[in-house]
This record gives structure tokens, C-alpha cells and sequence, in this order.
């Protein structure tokens, strides 16, 4: 925690105390923050400058190429180039641009700019070429280390700052080349000597030893000197740029580095997996991806602080775990991943499990011992024939199928996982058209008194039939709710079984009440009881021919719950309670809200005539039903032994016995030609 609060001081010193100007944009090219000396290239205030983008200062003949080199940026690429800018007084003045992304939590904000003014030494060269002796003074003095070098590359002069940065005396430079103080690739200077000496003029960075042995970073400029026509020579103008070097290295460091954990972010993970799919392309090569099981619940609990401190516990861990060969970032939230190469499947189970067991040891967090697991999802690629989006995706996806099934566990990509994934977009891609389309329709199947046979209601089921193929609604349906279709979804059910209602009505069919389920989504919509009065307005039907069924799970939250049930009740509405029995939430609610109809679930009829416990158990239900003075109906009724049965409890029943599912238009005619008694039949 004082490294992080003491990198901002960092930062602030670098900016403020910098020999070259150093400001920051945004991504428009509005400038943010500028330091002094950038102040002072400029000639504006600050005022001045924090109303203007970069547009404004740029001489028109470089406004293309910043433009360019700004997106590049933008993209995560740092940038060298020349520019001229134009002072306030109208004055052009030449820089060189170093141009970094500000990176926070793994995207790019903004651009920092650090800008050196090119005058001097544009205006040394320009001098030195014109006349050497009219500017000895600007040798003696400059800034900057100048020295002359021969044709063989021995140092012929050089300034005071040349002593100072080398370490030895002029008189201790003249019996030596240039390449004794340079540290690394000696050759290339040679190189860079030669195209010197065929009349080219350069600009590189070189690593140099002092006379103590201290390595420092310089910034060499060198042109060569003429003399009657002929190059007798060059001028070197170097300077010591260790610590903005540094500082670069630093600012490079914020941008591919995590702040929390330590672990490369995002942005080198990227460039990781493509350097990494682009060298090897051919070998075994695995992504996990890990991801934190309810890290929610400890931020809600510790604070985000607390939070913080259990990522970086966390990290710890996983770091622990991996190997020479694996690479572990922390790509943003409670998420990691990792790529190892080289690996055969049997090692990566090893990993994922060691990663589990690992994070299974309780962690401390304020004096409590927490238990953190994680999900983990793999993805392998033994091909050139993914792509990275390919991989990331594929871990993705087996990371959610990891928490799907109960988390704490880890999942590899399969071609069974792509087809259900594959199926689940086509569902949920055709549900979005399926209301205009026309693919919906409801079935009804009827719910009849066991003591008279007679109707009593009609429960509204929902099916769908896409292009591809009808898709069954314990297939769809869950897809619905988690995409949030389900609104509209049930907003039309809702609607056309109210329309049905009406039909009936008007061609003087038996009245019945008519029960639409509905999703807990739905439910948990405080406007969901206004919706309903919408509907029913619009379509002209008695409140109390329309039930809404609700399932005892959306019933965790009792006093919301209540509170919709009992705007509905004020509607006019009938509310039953479906799956009865499996929950007790129910319970709950009831004390305070009168439910009209319970609906027992059918798991309760099922094997009652040879479980005595599970007789009196529904027995005790449908008493409760008949003291709360609630209707009782028995789902899944489907045999003449359970009908009798349940005679003597004088019940409504459900179930196949009586009828499957069927159109409206077929119940119709039923009820038309044959009455009650042909549902026995059908």
C-alpha cells in the first residue's frame, strides 16, 4: 500500500522537475495537465493551455502526421517523432515527441506526451556547419557534451560537460576512441560512425561507462564536418537521459502492470498471447481462465478496500502455482488467466487442481477466516487454426459452465460445450423475433372438479415453434428469463390469453378462469401489477378471469412479494401459488395475503397410493388449502387410480388424466360438440 501511494509522488516529481516538457490529453487531444517547462516552450499559460487540443499548437504542415501518430498511440503504441509547434508570440519551434497511452484498469484514457525542444541543437548543427570558429563559444559552453571526433574515430576536442560526463580530462579523451566508453553493441556504432562519415547525420541511444565505471543511457546527435568540401570528421552532441530512460521504463511498467496485484494487466496479456500463437503456432498450448467464485459478497462485506487486499492474497496463491513455463495476468475484476506452453492435457488438470487446492485453504481477511474458491475454464490449442479471441472465448466459456454446475471446479473446452453454446445463441438470437414472427402460441390444458367432472379453469402454457424446429419451454424459457426476454415475452402471453378470455366469451362457451404463469423476473418488476391493469383494460376482460400463477421460488423476498400479490388482489386478479410443496416460502407470505388457489406439484401424487408418509403429507396440504379457504389443485394427475383417490378431498385436478395441453381452437370444438364429458377421451 506505500508503494501505491508513494508512486503518485513519483509521477508528480517526474512531471514537475522534468528538463523536458511533459503534459497529458485526453482522448479527444485536449490537454489535461502541463508541466512548467512545456509551459515555457509554449509561451501560454496554463489557463491557456487546458482549453486548446494539441490540433491548435501544431505548425499545418505536421498536423496530418501527429494526427496519425495520436491514433497510434490511442491503439497502445508508443511514438517517436518530429514536430514544429507555433508559440503564442507566433514563433515555430522544432520538438521531438515521445508519445506513451495512459493505461487505467487495462484501458487506454488518455496520451502522455513528453516533449524535448530540438532548437538548440537544430540551431548547433546549423552553426557548426556555417562557421566552426564563430561558434567556438556555443562548443565551450553548450549544455549539452560536445565533442569532435577524427576520420579513424579519436576524439579530437571536447567541452566542459564532455569532462564531466565521461569523467576524464580533454587532454585524457584526445588518445582515445570513441568506442572504448561504449558499453554495448560496439559494432552497430561503427556502423553508425561509417554513415557518418558517408555525409549522413544521426540521432541514436547509446550505453556508456564513465571513467568510474558508472553505465548511464545517452542521447547521441552526430553530423559530420566539412571542410572544403570534404567531411574531415563529426560533431557529437550527447546527453545523459538515465533517469527519463528510467522514468519510461517506469511510466511503460503503470501501463503493463496491475496496481493491485503486481501481475501483468490486460494490455500484456494480449501482446503476450499474440507473440506467444505467432512464434509457436504448432505446439500444445493452453488459456485458463480463473475467475473468482461471489467475490461480490466480499466487497459487500469487507469493502472494497478489504477487497483489494484479497486479490492480492489471491494472486499470491495462483502465482505459487505456476511454473517457469506459465504466465499469469490479471486481466481486470476477479479474473485471471494463464498460458502455458508445451503441455500435455494431463499436466494442465494437474494445474487447474493444484490452483483449486490451493485457494481451498482459508484466507484472513479483518480477523476472519474466509474460504475463496474459484471457477476455471480451459482452452487448448494443438493448431495454427485459432485465432486468440478464439482461445480467450473458448475459456471463457468453460469457466461459466464451471460455475454453472456448482463452481469450486474447473471445465475444459469441448466440441459438446460449443454445441450447447451453439444452440443457446440460435434460441436466444430467434427468441429475440419470435413475438414478431409469429412463432409463439399458447395450448391449454384444463383443470377439472374430480367430484363432478366439471371445468373449472384453463391453465395458459406457453410453446414455441422457430423455423428450426419447435424448442421445448424447459429448454427456452430459462434463456428467456436470463436475457431478459422473458418481459416482453410474458407481456404477450399475458395479452393473448386475456384475448382468448374474450373469444370465449363472446361465443358463449362455459366461463372459466383463465391461469398464466409467471417467470420470477417478471415478478420482481414493481410495475408488473400496472402492466397487468394495462392489459386487461385494453382487452376488455373481467379481472377474475384471469389468474396469476407464481412459483414458491419467486417468494424469497416475502415482503416484496406481498406487497405485489396484494396490488393484484386489488385488481381484482386471482393469484395462485404453483409448486406447492417444494419450498416454504409460500408459507410465509400466506400469513399476511389471501392466496386463492394452491397448486400441489405433482411429485406429491406421484407413488402415493404405496408411501403413506407422502399420503398424509399431501392430506395436510390440502387441509391447509381448504381452512385458508384457498382452492386446492393436484398437478400431474395422469391415472383413474389417482383420480379416485383424490375424490374424497374434493379437489381440482390437472393432469393427462383429463386432457395433454391442446389449442384453443381444439378445446373449442370440443366443448362445442361433446360437453364435459369428452375430456375423458381426448
Amino acid at each position: 500500500m506505500k508503494k501505491l501511494e508513494k508512486n503518485p509522488q513519483l509521477y508528480r516529481s517526474l512531471f514537475k522537475y522534468s528538463p523536458d516538457g511533459i503534459c497529458s490529453l485526453d482522448r479527444n487531444g485536449v490537454l489535461i495537465d502541463i508541466n512548467p517547462v512545456l509551459r515555457s516552450i509554449l509561451g501560454y499559460s496554463k489557463e491557456e493551455l487546458t482549453r486548446m487540443t494539441y490540433h491548435t499548437l501544431i505548425d499545418s504542415q505536421y498536423i496530418d502526421l501527429a494526427n496519425e501518430r495520436f491514433n497510434l498511440v490511442l491503439d497502445g503504441n508508443i511514438q517517436y517523432f518530429e514536430t514544429v509547434c507555433i508559440r503564442k508570440n507566433g514563433d515555430k519551434i522544432p520538438l521531438h515527441i515521445t508519445s506513451i497511452p495512459i493505461v487505467v484498469d487495462g484501458d487506454i484514457s488518455g496520451v502522455y506526451v513528453i516533449a524535448k525542444d530540438l532548437s538548440k541543437e537544430k540551431e548547433a548543427y546549423r552553426l557548426l556547419e556555417e562557421n566552426e570558429e564563430k561558434y567556438r563559444s556555443l562548443f565551450e559552453h553548450n549544455l549539452d557534451a560536445v565533442v569532435e571526433l577524427d576520420l579513424d574515430g579519436y576524439y579530437k576536442d571536447g567541452n566542459k560537460k564532455a569532462e564531466e560526463l565521461t569523467g576524464f580530462s580533454k587532454s585524457e579523451l584526445l588518445n582515445m576512441p570513441f568506442s572504448s566508453l561504449i558499453t554495448k553493441d560496439t559494432e552497430k556504432a561503427h556502423d553508425d560512425f561509417e554513415k557518418i562519415k558517408s555525409g549522413s547525420s544521426i540521432r541514436v541511444e547509446q550505453i556508456m561507462t564513465d571513467k568510474n565505471g558508472n553505465v548511464f543511457d545517452l542521447d547521441v546527435s552526430a553530423v559530420p564536418i566539412r571542410k572544403h568540401g570534404e567531411i574531415a570528421g563529426a560533431f557529437s552532441i550527447a546527453r545523459d537521459v538515465t533517469e527519463i530512460k528510467q522514468s519510461r521504463k517506469r511510466i511503460n511498467e503503470l501501463a503493463y502492470t496491475d496496481q493491485i496485484t503486481g501481475l501483468p494487466n490486460r494490455n500484456w496479456f494480449y501482446t503476450e498471447i499474440t507473440n506467444v500463437i505467432t512464434n509457436t503456432p504448432k505446439q500444445m498450448l493452453a488459456i485458463l481462465t480463473i475467475d473468482v467464485d461471489n467475490f461480490k459478497e466480499i466487497n459487500d462485506l469487507f469493502g472494497h478496500q478489504i477487497g483489494d487486499q484479497a486479490l492480492s492474497l489471491i494472486s499470491s496463491r495462483l502465482k505459487k502455482c505456476v511454473r517457469s513455463k506459465d504466465s499469469i495476468s490479471r486481466v481486470g475484476g476477479d479474473e485471471f488467466i494463464v498460458i502455458t506452453q508445451n503441455v500435455k492435457e494431463e499436466e494442465i488438470t494437474q494445474l487447474a487442481k493444484q490452483f483449486i487446492n490451493k485457494m481451498n485453504q482459508p484466507v484472513l481477511l479483518q480477523e476472519h477466516e474466509v474460504v475463496v474458491t474459484i471457477s476455471i475454464g480451459i482452452s487448448l490449442m494443438d493448431t495454427a487454426d485459432s485465432s486468440v479471441d478464439d482461445l480467450i472465448r473458448q475459456s471463457n466459456q468453460a469457466m461459466l459452465l464451471a460455475k454453472k454446475i456448482g463452481k469450486n471446479n474447473y471445465q475444459f473446452y469441448t466440441k459438446e460445450l460449443h454445441k450447447k453454446i451453439t444452440r443457446k445463441q440460435q434460441i436466444e438470437w430467434a427468441l429475440r423475433d419470435a413475438i414478431e414472427q409469429d412463432e409463439l402460441s399458447l395450448v391449454y390444458q384444463p383443470q377439472v372438479d374430480v367430484v363432478t367432472d366439471n371445468i373449472t379453469g384453463m391453465e395458459a402454457l406457453l410453446r414455441w415453434n422457430p423455423a428450426f424446429g419447435a424448442v421445448t419451454p424447459d429448454e427456452f424459457i430459462p434463456i428467456a428469463e436470463e436475457t431478459g426476454l422473458i418481459l416482453s415475452i410474458g407481456e404477450w402471453v399475458l395479452r393473448e390469453a386475456c384475448r382468448q378470455i374474450k373469444k370465449w366469451e363472446k361465443q358463449e362457451l362455459p366461463k372459466v378462469r383463465v391461469s398464466v404463469n409467471v417467470s420470477a423476473r417478471q415478478f420482481k418488476d414493481k410495475h408488473f401489477p400496472s402492466k397487468v391493469r394495462a392489459i386487461v383494460e385494453e382487452e376488455k376482460v373481467q379481472p377474475s378471469d384471469l389468474e396469476i400463477e407464481i412459483t414458491e421460488s419467486v417468494m424469497l423476498d416475502v415482503e416484496g412479494a406481498s406487497q405485489l400479490i396484494q396490488e393484484l388482489k386489488e385488481l381484482g386478479v386471482k393469484v395462485a401459488i404453483d409448486d406447492f410443496g417444494t419450498g416454504y416460502s409460500s408459507l410465509n407470505v400466506m400469513k399476511s395475503v389471501e392466496i386463492d388457489t394452491l397448486k400441489i406439484d405433482k411429485s406429491m401424487i406421484n407413488d402415493v397410493s404405496e408411501n403413506d408418509r407422502m399420503m398424509c403429507l399431501l392430506i395436510a396440504i390440502i387441509r391447509l388449502g381448504k381452512d385458508l379457504n384457498t382452492q386446492v389443485i393436484i398437478e400431474g394427475v395422469e391415472t383413474r387410480e389417482q383420480k379416485e383417490l383424490l375424490k374424497e378431498y374434493q379437489v381440482i385436478a390437472q393432469g393427462y388424466f383429463y386432457s395433454r395441453p391442446l389449442p384453443a381452437g381444439r378445446l373449442q370444438q370440443v366443448w362445442e360438440k361433446h360437453g364435459i364429458s369428452a375430456w375423458r377421451n381426448l
